[in-house]
């Protein structure tokens, strides 16, 4: 019997759940505002969370999905005047003049690929058009490439008070082999100048299953992080996804295949025992966080089921059910804001059928459903529109569901994107997958017409 002959799944999902149902309708925009349901004052009862796509690298990773682009100055400073524009156009409607945000998370691409001056700019624009609440939490999420005293010193002034770095390994050897963009000691000098500028509220993404790794190394990342103070650590395994220079570079035999699903697996568990020996605790399917640090970010998301403004090129959001992805290339991004109208490549309500499903699968992102977070969005228990299948995923050993909520097992939290994925409709799974290819290919989902304006 094969190493993996009794597990639950062949392979590990690698795109991570984001947001459902994936976006697919082609807009017609001078309806989307309406859908949004932009023209009313906001009631939710929680803050909400705001999305910024920064989509402007200075090294283009070779293992990275998401929407990106080389850098260069002149383009960087029009999306910067477009991402005010859609700013300005939602911070004008009756719904987020009420709304209260609780979080504003900065994300690329690279966002501190920004200078200084340009991050505090969208930034106070942001603070000075929208409300928030007066502990928001303001991320910036960082290549160590990119960064230095100054701009933490600018982003710490406008507000930010949680930096996320793109670590992915400290080990040099490992890192050069995976084309990680700096060294180890590079990472460390980031987070002691994030520190120094007085923002301890420090996150680092770490890739496991990297070419040629080993629980040592990725152990000793560990603790290289947590004795430098960082205090959440994002693990991801290693994809290779198609569309990707990683993928095309392993597929000819330039650069070194991820160790096999057996391997993944216990490097994933022997790096949880060995953060909860630091006093870790996981928090969601890639999260790990000392006690008393929160991501709020995540939580008004996944769990409170908050609002999610997307804004910038590529970038995500669901507002009053209404689920959407902006356009992706930067020139239709420019016509659309432009023109004073969300810049939406594809969007819908969700339909009332897929609501049910929406919670689970965003919730159990976070670990676990409570059934009365179902109960009142729903107005029935989990087993009355889900039995079958929890029976099934609970036979399996992936969940447990008992009085208080549904929530993932061991196993089911090294499946967790999977699990999850399990309360897609058909419809939808298929949708994502093509959601995520035209966004790593960095073309629009859906196809584009004119828009109508104001």
């Amino acid at each position: 019997m094969s190493a993996t002959a009794a597990l639950p799944y062949a392979a590990r999902d690698r795109y991570p759940v984001m947001c459902y149902p994936m976006p697919w309708a082609p807009p017609q925009y001078e309806r989307i505002a309406g859908e949004m349901g932009l023209d009313r004052p906001s009631r939710a009862p929680q803050p909400a969370a705001m999305y910024m796509h920064i989509p402007f690298c200075e090294y283009l990773c070779g293992f990275c999905p998401f929407v990106k682009y080389l850098k260069d100055e002149d383009r960087v400073r029009k999306y910067i005047d477009d991402l005010k524009r859609e700013m300005a156009m939602y911070a004008e409607t009756p719904y987020f003049r009420s709304t209260v945000f609780g979080s504003l998370y900065m994300g690329g691409g690279t966002a501190s690929s920004l200078s200084g001056p340009q991050l505090a700019e969208v930034v106070s624009f942001a603070r000075e058009r929208f409300t928030f609440a007066p502990d928001a939490e303001i991320t910036l999420e960082s290549s160590p490439i990119t960064i230095d005293p100054d701009k933490f010193a600018a982003v710490r002034a406008a507000g930010v008070n949680r930096v996320s770095f793109g670590v992915q390994t400290f080990d040099k050897e490992i890192g050069q082999a995976s084309d990680v963009a700096q060294d180890g000691e590079t990472s460390l000098r980031v987070i002691r100048w994030a520190q120094e500028a007085g923002i301890d509220h420090i996150s680092i993404d770490l890739i496991y299953n990297l070419p040629g790794q080993s629980a040592t190394p990725l152990l000793t990342d560990l603790d290289i992080a947590l004795d430098a103070g960082v205090k959440q650590i994002t693990l991801f395994p290693l994809s290779v996804m198609p569309h990707t220079k990683l993928f095309r570079d392993v597929n000819d035999g330039r650069a070194g295949r991820p160790g096999d699903l057996a391997h993944e697996l216990d490097l994933c568990r022997r790096a949880g025992e060995h953060l909860a020996t630091r006093g870790l605790r996981q928090t969601s399917v890639p999260d790990f966080s000392l006690p008393d640090v929160a991501y709020r970010h995540a939580r008004i998301h996944f769990t409170d089921f908050g609002d999610l403004l997307g804004l910038g090129a590529g970038a995500m959001g669901t507002v009053n059910e209404y689920t959407y992805v902006n356009v992706a290339e930067l020139k239709r991004y420019t016509e659309l804001t432009g023109q004073g109208v969300p810049p939406v490549n594809a969007g819908q309500l969700t339909p009332h059928e897929e609501r049910p499903r929406a919670t689970l699968a965003m919730g159990l992102r976070m670990l676990s459903v409570a059934r009365r977070t179902f109960r009142e969005r729903h107005g029935q228990e989990p087993e009355d529109v889900f039995g079958p299948l929890l029976d099934d995923l609970t036979r399996r050993d992936l969940l447990v569901c008992d009085t208080d909520e549904i929530r993932l097992t061991e196993l089911g939290t090294l499946f967790g994107y999977d699990v999850a994925k399990e309360f897609y409709s058909d419809d939808i799974r298929a949708r994502g997958q093509k959601l995520a290819e035209s966004l790593a290919r960095k073309r629009d989902v859906a196809p584009t017409g004119p828009a109508t304006p104001k």
